[in-house]
This record gives C-alpha cells, structure tokens and sequence, in this order.
C-alpha cells in the first residue's frame, strides 16, 4: 500500500480489512501483524496513526455500522409494520451482529456501553418515536403514550437484550423475550411475533456457535 494513500482511504482500507478478518478468525485470533499482512506494505506504525489499538478499531467498526442503520429504509405500510421490519433486519444481519456481540463479550467497559448508550437514545430513538407516531396516527398502534412506548421498545430489545445476549443462557434469553412479548401485547401493541421470536433465537444460537 503506498505511504502517501490518502488519511481517509488509509482508514478505511484498515477498517474493511480488520471487519473482514474479525468475522473470518474472531476478534481474539487477530493480531495487529494480521491485518497489517493483508495491507501490503502499511506499517504498524501508520496503524496507530489512527488507531490506539485493536479494540478501537472494533469499536469502530461498530461505529460506522450504526450509522449505516441510522440510513435505514424504512419498509411497511403502518407505523407497526415499519418498526417491525426493521426489527427482523437487524435481527437477521448475523454479519452485524457476530461484530455487536463480539464487542459485548470482549469489550464490556463502561467507555463503550456508555457510547452504545447515548447513540441508542441520541439516533435511534427519535427514529423509532416518528415510526410509532406515524402507527398512531394511521391506527396500527393504540396508545396514549407514544413517546413512551417508543422509549419501551429502545429499551427492552436494545439494552435488556442487545446488550446482555452474551451473558444470557437459551432458557434465560426464552424467558426474557417471552416477557417481553407479553409486556407489549399486554399494551396492545402487537410488536414481537412469532418469527421474530424464532429469528432472534436463531441469532442466538449462530452467534454461541462463533463465539
């Protein structure tokens, strides 16, 4: 790679190699020197040019992946439809997700929970909140609190689940969804049904079989 590439390619370029080696070896099993062989010709030096470490780079990775789903075409007929949707896409990306869960399992410091945090409720949620006023007022979705259900569902799939599915075991995580599909329909808000019960157990599955 040549020393004069652009600061901006020489990131990216870092970035989509180490994104591809994590996914092939897992973040363990790659080193600096690995991702520096598939570089041809980048220093290590020029790596902590713009990077700190290995964690950084995950991190972001993780970064720039939320940003790609805050671009999010939004698919449905009704608020409910869109938000579920979107739902089932983010559950059904493994790629993504093995990266998420990769970093829950190896990086669970306050620094990165607390930057998944304040994405959670400074991107996404105003997001979901548009989607679910959107259900209220085309009638998919019944409530008197929209500001607040849509807070509910940031909460419950994202930090209860999202964040703890590395800890959680198959009875656990069951017993957790169960819940919470209860808890919403109990609201009349049809939001978890049975293939997104399936597909997230799926998920769980894959990503216990790659950690």
């Amino acid at each position: 790679m040549a020393r004069n590439r652009n600061p901006h390619e020489t990131r990216k370029k870092i970035l989509e190699v180490s994104k591809d080696l994590f996914l092939k070896k897992g973040f363990d099993n790659t080193s600096i020197q690995d991702i520096i062989n598939e570089l041809g010709g980048l220093t290590k030096g020029v790596i902590y040019h713009h990077f700190e470490s290995k964690q950084e780079i995950l991190q972001s990775i993780i970064r720039e992946n939320n940003q790609e789903i805050l671009n999010y075409n939004w698919r449905g007929d009704t608020g409910l439809e869109k938000i579920q949707n979107s739902l089932m896409d983010a559950f059904s990306n493994f790629e993504q997700q093995r990266l998420v869960y990769s970093a829950s399992i190896k990086l669970r410091s306050p620094r990165l929970l607390g930057e998944q945090y304040l994405s959670l409720f400074s991107d996404f949620l105003p997001e979901i909140r548009e989607r679910v006023y959107e259900g209220v007022k085309d009638e998919s979705i019944k409530t008197e609190y929209p500001e607040e259900l849509a807070d509910l569902i940031v909460l419950t799939l994202n930090i209860w689940i999202g964040f703890q599915i590395s800890v959680y075991s198959v009875e656990e995580l069951k017993r957790k969804m169960k819940f919470i599909k209860l808890s919403f329909d109990g609201l009349g808000v049809q939001l978890i049904s049975d293939e997104m019960m399936e597909m997230i157990f799926e998920l769980f599955d894959h990503l216990k079989g790659v950690k």
